[in-house]
């Protein structure tokens, strides 16, 4: 009787130490959009990129080092793709609302409000020390407002900022909810028209005609 013969397993190819924490982090970015921080089990992080507990803790530290390190990893990832968003300086009511929709795209649709928040809520104040580029998105818009001739102060932008950066992470995480509860369709057709209408909102005030 023929024994059967074992398929020889593939080489794996050795990781450099910066191949290997990328590998990490990527994989504990996607642990927790799955299953939160609460959840999150080193052994299951070895498993996913093919290392063995010690050599994922000799590269991160610690768990606790670990998301303190997706959290800056996702928060610079979010913020490039938001300044994306914003890079046409919203000089018409028309690149306003596109915005808002890849706004929304990066928030929602892809989940990054969801990983943002989980990281935000689980990390003590001032795990993570980092600088934000948020500011670049207000001194863009500052900008364009001031080629229309708006002379309204820096901080009146922030504060316009600060409106839709909350309101568009709010209707990320909790926005059907709140619609059915106000007896609307909890729908995309919902979701558009509101950002159309908070769109039309944004552009009467920064006065873009």
């Amino acid at each position: 009787m023929k024994s059967k013969k074992t398929k020889a397993s593939k080489p794996r190819r050795r990781l450099t130490s910066e191949e290997a924490k990328e590998a990490i982090l990527a994989a504990t970015e996607t642990r927790l959009r799955a299953v939160g921080p609460d959840a999150l089990r080193l052994q299951e992080i070895a498993a996913d990129v093919g290392l063995s507990h010690p050599t994922v803790l000799h590269h991160v530290g610690s768990r606790e080092a670990l998301v303190a390190a997706v959290v800056a990893r996702a928060m610079d990832a979010l913020e490039t793709e938001l300044l994306a968003c914003f890079a046409n300086q919203l000089e018409t009511p028309t690149l306003v609302r596109t915005t808002l929709n890849d706004v929304d795209d990066v928030m929602r649709r892809r989940g990054q409000a969801r990983l943002v928040a989980w990281l935000a809520l689980t990390q003590a104040p001032g795990t993570v020390n980092r600088s934000s580029r948020l500011g670049e998105v207000a001194s863009a818009l500052h900008a364009a407002r001031g080629r229309r001739g708006n002379d309204a102060p820096l901080e009146d932008t922030a504060f316009s900022v600060l409106l839709a950066a909350t309101s568009l992470f709010g209707v990320a995480l909790v926005g059907p909810g709140l619609l059915g509860m106000l007896g609307l369709p909890a729908d995309e057709a919902t979701m558009d028209r509101f950002r159309a209408w908070f769109a039309a909102l944004l552009t009467k005030h920064a006065e873009i005609a």
